[in-house]
């Protein structure tokens, strides 16, 4: 590790542990891999913590370290997006063009897959000093069940705590009504057809319990 290197990391904005193992560890084990394993990386960290719509991922994207997210363009099957913030500059500042954000696009894919219900990569399209453009593209028609089933994580409010709500004596904020994603839609149909299933196999079986009782008794 040079001189410079390691100035640059004693001075993250992300702390020296997780910019050492971001930037220098994880390359160092994953070698010419790291851009693939990181995609992947990214794809399973989404699993984590899927959200349901664009505003809750700019938030966890924030929330998570990764830096500022934007979504740029979206057109038909595509969008474009854009990632910034000090985090940004400060990895393409240590590692210039050889900066990884396979991790982020991976992240990107996983999430818009989840929420458009569409399977859907991702691949970083422009690296700038201070931002990284990531385009997502996601397939026109999906057969059902080529996207695997989530639920969805609920964020916590950063604004608001505990001890404020108790003391605010204004009246509460209406809260505007969720709008079903197409992803949960599809989960409320299927869980429907199983609770139909189940009822049906359930009537089936009493059924025949109630015949063997009655040639019991005759």
């Amino acid at each position: 590790m040079t001189q410079k290197l390691y100035d640059q990391l004693s001075n993250s904005v992300r702390g020296i542990n997780a910019a050492t193992m971001r930037d220098v560890l994880l390359p160092l084990i994953l070698g010419n891999e790291t851009n693939g394993i990181l995609y992947w990386v990214g794809k399973d960290l989404a699993r984590q913590f899927p959200v349901a719509s664009v505003s809750e991922l700019v938030t966890l994207t924030h929330q998570l370290g990764l830096g500022n997210l934007k979504l740029i363009t979206k057109k038909d099957n595509t969008r474009t997006w854009e990632l910034s913030g000090p985090v940004v500059e400060e990895r393409v500042g240590i590692k210039k063009e050889n900066t990884s954000f396979t991790l982020e696009a991976g992240f990107l894919a996983k999430e818009i897959e989840f929420q458009l219900s569409r399977l859907t990569e991702a691949k970083v399209t422009e690296l700038k000093k201070d931002r990284v453009t990531i385009t997502t593209e996601s397939e026109a028609v999906t057969d059902e069940g080529e996207v695997e089933l989530v639920t969805f994580i609920k964020l916590a409010d950063q604004t608001l705590t505990s001890e404020t709500n108790a003391e605010s004596t204004e009246a509460p904020e209406k809260v505007p009504h969720h709008k079903l994603t197409r992803s949960e839609k599809r989960q409320q149909k299927i869980k429907a057809r199983a609770a139909k299933k189940a009822a049906k196999l359930a009537a089936k079986q009493a059924k025949q319990q109630a015949k063997k009782v009655k040639k019991k008794l005759s």
